[in-house]
């Protein structure tokens, strides 16, 4: 019997957690049972050297300009013939299993391709009730054209949390399958590169805050920032990290030149390897408005740091609703508190580190891969 023909495919391989699972995912596959070529829809991303070398990479667009222009017009219009004879182009040959590994518009590429995949599947990493910019997107119109032309129809939508599935039910509705599987985190890979030396003097008096994630609205680094403005003033002794990059970041660096910040809050850009930030440090913060499954907590948890994170989507989930991490409002005032609190007390982030550590054992690689190859052989 020969192998399977997989087709995963993803926006780009720019920087964020479900580009991060993928790639923990490819470099697990076993390539003796599984065929795997891998469509990146926009050519550019920081990862495209980490995709092993036996999965083919096929790019639709090299303009960004372009893949937005046509991304527009199918989500406006559904006009696609062009659209379509660009991608069966790209893609000619033919899949027993579809995977669109990141849910979005390009999950129609799927549909665009017809008969040359026969199972079709799409990812939910995102939880669309909360996520910024879904009434700007998704009008009745186009809501009602996805659930008839692209829920419907495909095979199975796998979820990356019971919140993202929650959330998709009551605005999508129910459909055949609808499975929950946690990201493939690779957990020896973050504790292994966590010992890499880095160029980075960590105060020993000081209590070290981390922060891991693209500058985009969605993470609120806006109310970190002012959050440690109110830490500040308290006189604590402090220093926050805020690993990634992202088209926030000179407002941000703006927002810390005014507050006069600087000594405690710094932009650290994107770090490839970001683990020994992690490890060094002693607390782990994320403020996002909304998460389908935050890799960067689940990393933070396996390397057992104490986690404040807001009340929202994916978050509240990890943190099993304050079990695990401290959980706080949306607000500054909110992100303050759990900061000010952790902070001020050796014990609670003791207690909290051994909390992550606990839930960091839900992160069972093996049992994700058996179920992902389940579903898709």
């Amino acid at each position: 019997m020969g192998r399977k023909k997989i087709l995963f495919i993803i926006p780009s391989l720019e920087e964020g957690g479900a580009e991060r699972v993928l790639v923990n995912l490819l470099k697990r596959l076993d390539y003796n049972r599984f065929d795997v070529d891998l469509c990146v829809v926009e050519n550019r991303g920081i990862y495209f050297n980490e995709i092993p070398e036996q999965v083919k990479v096929i790019t639709i667009f090299n303009s960004s300009l372009l893949c937005r222009i046509f991304s527009n017009v199918h989500i406006r219009f559904n006009i696609n013939g062009l659209y379509k004879r660009i991608v069966n182009r790209k893609i000619r040959n033919h899949y027993d299993t579809g995977i669109s590994f990141l849910d979005s518009s390009f999950t129609d590429l799927l549909f665009f391709l017809g008969n040359k995949t026969e199972k079709k599947i799409a990812w939910v990493h995102s939880s669309y009730q909360t996520y910024r910019n879904f009434k700007k997107f998704f009008t009745k119109k186009y809501t009602t054209r996805v659930i008839s032309y692209r829920y419907k129809r495909l095979d199975h939508i796998v979820f990356v949390s019971e919140d993202s599935r929650a959330e998709f039910r009551q605005i999508f509705g129910e459909f055949s399958s609808m499975q929950v599987i946690y990201n493939m985190i690779d957990a020896a890979d973050v504790l292994k590169k966590s010992d890499e030396r880095i160029d980075e003097r960590f105060d020993s008096e000081l209590i070290n805050v981390v922060a891991l994630g693209v500058l985009l609205p969605v993470k609120a680094y806006d109310k970190l920032i002012e959050a440690a403005v109110l830490l500040k003033k308290d006189g604590l002794g402090f220093k926050i990290r805020i690993l990634g990059n992202g088209y926030l970041e000179p407002q941000l660096r703006q927002m810390i030149q005014k507050l006069d910040l600087k000594d405690v809050v710094e932009l650290k850009g994107f770090r490839s390897n970001p683990y020994p930030y992690l490890k060094s440090s002693q607390v782990f913060v994320m403020t996002s408005v909304s998460e389908g499954l935050p890799t960067a907590l689940c990393e933070a948890m396996i390397l057992g740091l104490p986690a404040v994170v807001t009340d929202s989507s994916g978050c509240r989930e990890l943190v099993g609703y304050g079990e695990f991490g401290m959980m706080t409002e949306q607000t500054v005032e909110g992100i303050y508190i759990g900061l000010k609190t952790l902070i001020l007390s050796k014990e609670k982030r003791e207690y909290f580190s051994l909390k992550s550590l606990q839930r960091s054992e839900i992160f069972n690689d093996s049992k994700v891969l058996s179920q992902i190859t389940g579903l898709i052989g």
